[in-house]
């Protein structure tokens, strides 16, 4: 059985049952936080499970779409992986992405192929409900947009995909509960064998089911911190598949990552401190800044590339292009102009996510410590 039942199930019941003195306890908030999640997600996985049930009927040349050298971009968040996957997917003539319309709503061939018609539909009338979902979008995420700017039709994390299986870690900033779900976020390490290649068959059949629709001839093109501790499963279900990790100064990355997290636990929570999860949230970076890092020396260095914040943000040109050079990609005219473009705005961000380690009672000298081996192994200022 693909899906996890017997975890919702259990997750289902502490979340009702067993909550007192823990973040997700249940305020009238949090009531009606549980209500529309269980409302959106039944309708959700029926409609998807009935396309992947059409698809084997439909569409059953999916199982034959192959997966040429898919590139997994990897790294802590809050770490430039966005922007490197964005600016990456403007290689449209080689790259392409799950965008988050597909991971939410439409994992299978069928949903894909309806919502590509629903678009034409709407386009051939002036683009309505394109207008109206854009506009909801930007009500709905305008808390997050300082943060990490999101949208339906932008490429996104596709590790939530697997939130159709009830197997992602992503659950957990739903239902906080740490005995049963944090063993995702050390992934290679704590999932068993057999749930892993469980979990990474759907997966797998995730990315051909939009190369099926979306570019056979592309390669897949991902961005996942939460991958960052399942590049041992990528690699045994993706054998030539090519890796990027970026590295930024933990003294960046620990307070904007703390920051975007507490957002999180907000909006879907009433917590019992200000900032849930502190000791946790600051040992899985440690894991995702090391883990990659450790299994790299085992991949040839033709599928693994590792580049840092600071060069990609000051200079995305030279940046990309050795990456390409690493991974034996020629840059094609239309991309090299592209680049160039980015050249100067990639020069002019400025982030508007403001972080302070002092928000959260960190100190400087309390992240080098506990960061050291990052520290010495990228040269980072220990001053910021």
């Amino acid at each position: 059985m693909l899906f996890n039942f017997k975890l919702l199930f259990r997750i289902a019941y502490r979340s009702l049952f067993h909550t007192r003195g823990t973040h997700a306890r249940l305020t009238p908030k949090r009531l009606c936080v549980l209500l529309i999640i269980a409302m959106l997600y039944s309708a959700m996985e029926i409609a998807s499970w009935l396309g992947f049930f059409l698809d084997n009927i439909l569409f059953p040349g999916y199982r034959r779409q192959g997966i040429r050298q898919p590139v997994f971009i990897i790294g802590v968040p809050r770490s430039g992986t966005t922007f490197l996957h964005r600016l990456l997917e403007r290689d449209e003539d080689r790259f392409t992405s799950l965008k988050s319309w597909e991971i939410l709503f439409a994992p299978s061939v069928t949903q894909k192929k309806f919502f590509k018609a629903l678009g034409a539909l709407d386009r051939l009338c002036g683009g309505p409900l394109y207008w109206l979902l854009i506009t909801a979008e930007k009500r709905l995420f305008k808390g997050l947009s300082s943060i990490h700017p999101a949208s339906l039709f932008e490429a996104e994390e596709d590790a939530m995909i697997l939130l159709h299986i009830f197997s992602s870690a992503n659950a957990f900033f739903l239902m906080p509960f740490k005995e049963e779900l944090w063993q995702y976020f050390e992934f290679d390490l704590e999932v068993s064998a057999a749930e892993r290649g469980r979990i990474m068959a759907f997966y797998k059949r995730c990315v051909q089911n939009h190369l099926y629709v979306f570019g056979n001839n592309k390669q897949f093109l991902s961005k996942n911190p939460l991958f960052s501790v399942m590049v041992q499963s990528l690699d045994e279900a993706f054998p030539d598949a090519k890796f990027v990790y970026i590295a930024r100064n933990p003294l960046e990355v620990v307070p904007s990552t703390i920051s975007m997290l507490t957002y999180h636990f907000n909006v879907f929570l009433s917590p019992l401190t200000p900032y849930p999860f502190l000791d946790e949230q600051m040992e899985m970076l440690l894991k995702y800044y090391s883990y990659p890092l450790l299994k790299f020396t085992g991949l040839p260095e033709s599928r693994q590339h590792t580049i840092t914040y600071v060069d990609l943000i000051e200079k995305p040109v030279q940046t990309i292009t050795q990456l390409y050079a690493r991974f034996g990609i020629e840059i094609n005219p239309a991309y090299a102009q592209v680049l160039h473009n980015e050249q100067e705005s990639a020069r002019r961000y400025n982030s508007r996510h403001a972080y302070s380690l002092e928000n959260f009672g960190l100190t400087p000298e309390a992240i080098v410590k506990k960061y050291e081996y990052v520290f010495e192994r990228f040269g980072f200022d220990r001053q910021l």
